[in-house]
């Protein structure tokens, strides 16, 4: 067995070293595709791009085109993962305080949002997933052939400066966890995540899926104990399930902070971070196959969402409920203005005096966790609109300065309440910028040359799109009714000025957001994913055809040397 292992290596070594020199390239004879594609006459023998994607995923699944495949618990268990990795997003310290914001200021009103949002969510992370499978491609990586270079430098800016909006809040949630644990002031904090962050990353030497692991415990254990915190407030039912099932938005002030609660909780980088999660699973192509993944993987992240919905239920539950129990203004309004750090207070039934000390620890282990997600999303990003691959460190690390500095700025100038205020601007910022990612999703996803079987039908159009439409709708009226109550419009030259910025700044966005509806697509993928669906040969079956590990790829130019 060792010895045919061995001259199986060596032959599909010879196999690759054939299918890239000159005489067999896409140049040559033999009526080549494309970039990449193998020639016609090497199909037998050399693998394809995308079967090369395919077996070089981290976690192969066999068996999943079988005829008598059906849908099982084991399976499942196989695609667990990308889900609950993306949805470490959804209890980061901005969902923590806009929902915090929430209950304090609007008790249980707003439930309803978080439940369409997170429905929405899970609406709009199926197409992430229904892209990436026809595909084989992240969503970042189909922007990079669909748009002229203007534009999609534009785009990546604008997903970059969602990746930096999204970091705020950890920034700050970080920043206050060690002032709760080390009582420094908020400042110095916010100055040290520079650091932390080197040292979290520094400790994926000893294996990225153990430090995940134990990041999203500590999260979990807290999240358990605004659970458990449920059952002890005396929460009444009537209005918990009024607010969960009767839209309602009392004032200008509750839209804002709706809005930032769908920014919390639907963030464009995470449509591009599960897009690429998605293809660490690899299993035998063919349209069964990625029918079922597709499955499979809806059902798994449905199962994430679902566990972050009822966590943040939980903490606008607690916070309503405790709120109502205040009595005293000066102690009310000090909990408006900084819920984050009165959360622990909220504890204290359950976790006791330790509860300070416990929340900082998880609020600590909260915001790293989304830090680390966040430098996965910013790398698939980069890869996937630049062809450009950095040092995730450093990357992490300029990430994390361009958050720094209006955090900084804003703790030495106004405090710590307005800080947690900060967090909710990003988290508003946040739902700005998702149409850039939503629309060119769902005109990828409804495009046949893109998709081929696996488009989107007709009738899902009938809500992706008022969908897309509403965010921007909501979007705009934001904008409006926050500078119309600042006061700031008036009938002076500034005044005058400010209103026509405004005004022009609503017609871009407006306009570019049309230009991105109303563009036809131009990528024709169907070479792609009619390999994906015509396929039907498990991963690392015994087959006439050599399928490669992705560690055999020899140099071109140097002579062979084969590992064995």
């Amino acid at each position: 067995g060792d010895r045919d292992a061995m001259f199986a290596a060596r032959r599909g070594a010879q196999f690759t070293r054939m299918a890239m020199s000159d005489d067999y390239g896409p140049d040559r004879g033999g009526g080549g595709g494309g970039v990449g594609h193998a020639p016609q006459s090497m199909k037998s023998t050399a693998v394809s791009d995308v079967e090369r994607e395919n077996a070089s995923a981290d976690v192969q699944i066999l068996g999943l085109g079988d005829d008598d495949h059906v849908f099982n618990l084991r399976t499942l268990w196989k695609f667990m993962g990308p889900g609950f990795l993306m949805c470490i997003a959804y209890v980061d310290p901005g969902n923590f305080e806009s929902d915090l914001q929430a209950g304090t200021l609007f008790g249980y009103k707003l439930l309803w949002v978080l439940l369409w949002a997170t429905c929405a969510g899970w609406y709009v992370q199926g197409l992430t997933i229904r892209l990436a499978l026809a595909t084989g491609w992240d969503l970042a990586r189909c922007f990079r052939d669909e748009y002229p270079d203007p534009v999609r430098y534009a785009l990546w800016i604008m997903t970059e400066l969602a990746i930096i909006a999204s970091d705020v809040p950890e920034v700050i949630g970080t920043a206050l966890a060690l002032k709760l644990i080390f009582n420094i002031p908020t400042w110095v904090g916010v100055v040290l995540t520079s650091m932390s962050t080197l040292v979290f990353l520094g400790l994926q030497s000893f294996g990225v899926r153990k430090l995940e692991a134990f990041m999203a415990s500590l999260v979990g254990v807290m999240s358990l104990c605004f659970l458990a915190e449920v059952m002890y407030v005396d929460a009444p039912a009537g209005p918990v399930v009024a607010g969960i099932i009767l839209p309602r938005l009392p004032g200008s002030k509750a839209l804002y902070i709706a809005i930032s609660l769908v920014g919390a909780v639907v963030m464009p980088h995470n449509l591009f971070l599960h897009s690429a999660l998605v293809l660490s699973r690899g299993f035998s192509l063919g349209e069964k196959s990625l029918k079922m993944a597709l499955k499979y993987n809806i059902v798994e992240s449905g199962l994430a969402l679902a566990v972050s919905l009822f966590i943040n239920f939980a903490v606008i539950i607690v916070a309503a409920a405790n709120f109502a129990q205040l009595d005293d203004p000066v102690e009310m309004q000090a909990v408006r203005d900084k819920p984050l750090q009165y959360a622990p207070q909220m504890l204290k039934e359950v976790l006791g005096p330790a509860a300070k000390g416990f929340f900082a620890a998880a609020l600590l282990a909260s915001g790293q966790s989304s830090t680390i997600t966040g430098t996965y999303a910013g790398q698939f990003v980069m890869d996937g609109f630049l062809e450009l691959r950095i040092n995730p460190v450093l990357r992490s690390f300029v990430t994390r300065m361009c958050a720094i500095l209006p955090s900084l700025s804003v703790v030495l100038i106004a405090g710590d309440e307005y800080s947690e205020g900060l967090i909710v601007i990003s988290s508003t910022i946040l739902a700005i910028q998702l149409p850039y990612a939503l629309i060119p999703l769902i005109k990828f996803t409804s495009s046949p040359n893109i998709m081929g079987p696996m488009t989107i039908p007709d009738k899902h159009l009938k809500y992706t799109q008022p969908l897309a439409a509403f965010i921007i709708c909501a979007n705009v009226v934001l904008v409006i009714i926050t500078v119309a109550e600042s006061g700031l419009i008036t009938g002076s030259f500034v005044g005058v000025f400010l209103a026509l910025c405004v005004t022009m700044l609503i017609i871009v966005y407006v306009g570019s957001l049309l230009y991105l509806a109303r563009r036809p697509v131009h990528q024709n993928l169907l070479s792609r994913t009619g390999r994906r669906m015509t396929r039907d040969v498990d991963v690392g079956a015994e087959t006439s055809e050599w399928t490669n590990d992705g560690d055999l790829l020899p140099d071109p130019g140097a002579p062979a040397v084969y590992s064995l």
